[in-house]
This record gives C-alpha cells, structure tokens and sequence, in this order.
C-alpha cells in the first residue's frame, strides 16, 4: 500500500511538474514581450520579500504533518481531529499576522529599491502579493492532511488545474491589456478559489473533520509539537532567507534590471529544482510511514536508494544547465537577457550544492528531527545575509551567489548529513561523503566533456541546436552514470523494478 502510494504521488506530481513548467515558461514569454524589465525584478523582489514574512508560519504545519503520521497509520480518527483542529486555529492565526505585519512594511517599499522611480503603484502590487500569502493560509492547512496521508497527488491535480487557468487568464491580459496591475491581481483571485475548491475536497473525503468534540491535544502532544516548532521556526528563518537574500540584495545594491535578468535564471532553475523537490518529496509521508514501522536496515536500505537517485537527478540536470542553460535563455527571451557565462557557471554549481542536500533533507524531516539542528538555519541565514551584501559591493551577482555558497558549506552541508545519521539513520557519516564525491567527480567531468562536443558540433544558437543539445546531454549523461555505476547495490535494485515495470506492461 505504501509503495503505491508513493508511486501515484511521484506520477502526478511529475506529470503537474511538466504542465507547470510550459505553461510558467510560455506565460514569461509574453511578460517579456509585453511589460518593461523593471516589472520582472518587482516580481522577484515581492515574491521574497513576502517569503521573508511567511516566518510568521513557525513551522506548525510542518510540527502536526510529522505527529498526524501516526494515527493515520493506526487509524486514530480523535487524534487526528484534535490536531487538525489544532492547525486550523493556528493557520488563522498566522495568516492573519502576515497581513497585518506586511501593512507595516508599507510606507518602506522603497528602501528595499534601488532606483524605485521606474515602477509605479507599487503599494498597490505588493498588497497583492500579500493578501495571496496571508489568505492562503485560511484554507490551506486542510492540504496537510492529504500530504500526511500520502494523497499528495490529489493536492497535486488541483494544483495544475488552478495554476492552467491562472497562466491563460494572466497571458490573456497581457496580450490584450499589456496591465501589470490586473496581471498580479489574478495571483488573489484565483488563490481564493483555488483554496476553498481544495477545502472542499478535504471536507468530503474526511467528513469526520466537520464533527466538531475535538479532544484537546494531549500534554505530551502539545510539549512535542511547541519543542518542534521552536526549532522550525529557527529552520524556517534560514531556508527563507536563502532563497530570498539572493533576489533582496540586488535589488537593493545593484538594481531592479539586473534583478530582473537574474529572475529568468532563477525562474529555469527553480522550476525544476521545485518540480523535482516536489516529486521527491511526495514520498515524505510514505518515508514518515517506513521509519514508524520498519527496522533500520529497511531504513537504511531506502535511503541509499534515494540518495543514489539524487545524485543521478542532480547529474542529468547539472550537465543540461551547464551545457545549454545560456542557449535557453537565447532562444526564451533574447540575448539581451544573458547573464556572464562566469556568473551562470557559479550559479549552477551553487544549484548542485543545493540540490545534493535534498534526500537528507526528506529523511530528516519524515524523521521528525527539527529539534537536532535548531541553531544551523540561524548561523546559515547570518553568513548567507553578511557575506552576500560585502561580496556584492565588490563583485555584482556574482558575489551573491558566492555568499550563497559559503555560507551553504560551512553550515547545512555538513550539519543535517551529521544530524541524520546519528539520530535516525544508523550509517556512517564518511560513507555519505564518499558517495557525494564519488557522485560530483562523475558530474563534473560528464558536463565538462559533454560541453566541448557541443561546442564543436555547433558554434550557433538555433532550435536545432538546442533539441540535438537536449538529447546529447539526456543520452550521454545517462549512459556514464549507469556504466560507472552499474555494480552498486541501489543500481540493481532499480534495474529490477524497471524490468518488472516494463515486463507488467508488455503483459
């Protein structure tokens, strides 16, 4: 039951990832094409700076989510109406905090601007942006369930079929208006319906939800969920500034341009970052599942498989950014959109850094260890924030990312593998690093090699090009990994399962 659930969790999200992601990338075109650059720095810089209020979330959601595991697995229909009773009083809560702190930010928008005069309205458009976090949070708690009960795929579906209409009604009135303000206006609107569609949903599918009696949270529930919650707050102060420092300090100390070249960048890799991360992490509930009820060589066994498939994904799509990252650009939006080669070469190291971390991160978290490295996100968000605004006085973009990357080094890169494997997982620390290394030497030499014949197979930037690049990149990629790697245990293993697959389907 728990593999299937899984499965049809990584089926949709993947299938809603892909749909997303033309639909995001055709809505850019025509943003491009119909509104000045400052406008895409502005979405940029809102969508982070309201990130940075949402730490007002605690880490509630992410508290009840680990402790809803187990009665849903003993089919306890009390204690899971008493905790989601629990997190709706508290989503209320926090949302309504967001708006009213967001208020207060009002008469400041321009210090977080260099050079503001070029927008107008902006009160008006950060409002937007505001109100679509904060009210979000009235409805949303109820997706906790679905995730915890891994239904993922249900929050998934509603996912593509709202954001579908939000990029058709947002290109329509771009095409017909060229209107930035009713543009972001629909981001509101269509939250709103998107929220209580959902709501619904829930309600009929968990209709013991509208019974009301709730049986307050046990003492021991309550202790353990506010000890967690202190430490995701610490957590959550961290990962927001991380992906919104980057976007905040050029906008304050380069400019809303720059900003806005950067922001294509940032849109290509954060939508497969996130669509892969949003795969990955539709088996967190399954993964919650396995560490309540397995032993730990189960456990263990799990884990390396998952690892392994990181560095795989984290392989495919490094040497495709390396190698074709700039040409995508091109042929997106224009060459006037480039970025230096250096600056994007350091931009999609830092996105490996990033990425290599994340099936630690999944176990960490089914593991319900928040508490373990509380202090890490906050030294991380320091050095993030300190060494980024003196890197970028001196080097422009490129000093931003390379705050990024050191303050990434010296903190979560040895901390949550550290975290992990002493408190949930029982395996050898020096072994999950000989396996990344072993895993980063194999990319860096495949994207290197794939990169030159490339070069010398085209010198033009054309769709032809770019599909023949696509292949080149998915072939060769694949082939290396699977021929270095074909003897490791976690190979053979998917090996099986990919035959059994193509096996059921021929029969």
């Amino acid at each position: 039951m728990r593999t299937l659930e899984a499965y049809k969790n990584i089926k949709y999200s993947a299938f809603t990832y892909v749909a997303n992601c033309f639909l995001k990338f055709a809505a850019r075109i025509v943003f491009v094409k119909c509104l000045p650059i400052d406008y895409l720095g502005i979405n940029g810089l809102f969508t982070n700076l309201i990130m940075l209020l949402s730490v007002a979330d605690l880490g509630v959601g992410t508290a009840v989510v680990y402790n809803l595991y187990k009665p849903i697995a003993d089919k306890n229909i009390e204690s899971i109406k008493s905790l989601m009773c629990f997190l709706k009083k508290a989503y209320i809560f926090i949302g309504c905090t967001i708006i009213f702190i967001g208020i207060l930010f009002i008469p400041h928008l321009n210090f977080f601007i260099k050079n503001s005069e070029s927008i107008t309205n902006l009160q008006y458009i950060y409002l937007i942006f505001l109100l679509n976090t904060g009210v979000s949070y009235f409805w949303s708690y109820k997706r906790l369930l679905l995730i915890a009960d891994q239904k993922s795929y249900i929050n998934s579906f509603f996912q593509l079929l709202f954001q579908c209409i939000l990029n058709i009604a947002q290109i329509i009135v771009l095409i017909t208006w060229s209107n930035y303000y009713i543009y972001v206006t629909f981001f509101l609107v269509i939250t709103i319906f998107e929220n209580m569609v959902v709501s619904r949903k829930v309600d009929r599918m968990y209709p013991f939800l509208n019974e009301g009696n709730e049986l307050p949270l046990t003492d021991t529930l309550r202790v353990n969920i506010k000890k967690n919650v202190k430490a995701i707050i610490l957590q959550r102060i961290g990962s927001i500034i991380e992906f919104s420092c980057s976007n905040l300090v050029i906008a304050k100390f380069i400019g809303l341009a720059t900003l806005g070249i950067y922001s294509n960048y940032n849109m290509v890799i954060w939508t497969i970052e996130t669509g892969v991360w949003q795969v990955m992490s539709s088996v967190t509930s399954s993964i919650g599942n396995l560490i309540v009820v397995e032993d730990q060589n189960k456990k263990v066994r799990i884990y390396k498989i998952l690892e392994f498939l990181n560095g795989w994904l984290a392989t495919i799509i490094m040497v495709g950014l390396y190698v074709l990252l700039n040409d995508f650009i091109e042929l997106w939006v224009g060459k006037e959109y480039l970025l230096n080669e250096n600056i994007v070469v350091w931009l999609i190291i830092s996105f490996y850094v990033t990425f290599m971390r994340k099936a630690v991160l999944i176990f960490k978290d089914a593991s319900g260890l928040f508490w373990n490295d509380r202090y890490k996100n906050i030294c991380y968000a320091l050095l993030n924030l300190g060494l980024s605004i003196i890197l970028a006085n001196n080097y422009g973009v490129l000093g931003v990312i390379w705050g990024w990357m050191i303050s990434t080094l010296l903190t979560c890169f040895w901390v949550e593998p550290y975290v992990l494997f002493n408190s949930s997982i029982n395996m050898k620390i020096k072994d999950y690093y000989k396996n990344y290394f072993k895993f980063a030497v194999v990319t860096i030499l495949t994207a290197i090699s794939i990169k030159h014949l490339y070069k010398m197979l085209f010198d033009k930037v054309t769709i032809n090009s770019f599909v023949f690049g696509v292949i080149l990149c998915l072939l060769i990629s694949n082939v290396i990994w699977i021929l270095v790697f074909r003897k490791r245990d976690e190979m053979c293993y998917l090996s099986d399962v990919i035959r059994e697959k193509i096996g059921r389907i021929f029969l």
